[in-house]
């Protein structure tokens, strides 16, 4: 994204590379922070037809953090 290119630009780094960095640094069980688009994508299915059955839930978009049982 926009964002990140211009943070990569600002360390001095390749986007790639500082994504990478600061996944690990986030400490998110996935390996990875999310990017924009899995974000959209839920919010998507959740205003499309098919989310016509989905009532009263909660949807997690954190790569695991939330810890919930």
């Amino acid at each position: 994204s926009a964002q990140w290119t211009r943070r990569a630009e600002a360390a001095g780094k390749p986007p790639e590379e500082l994504y990478a960095e600061r996944s690990q640094e986030a400490g998110v069980p996935l390996g990875r922070i999310g990017r924009a688009e899995e974000f959209a994508d839920v919010i998507a299915f959740l205003v499309s037809p098919r989310a016509s059955y989905v009532s009263g839930t909660a949807i997690n978009v954190d790569g695991g953090l939330c810890d919930v049982v």
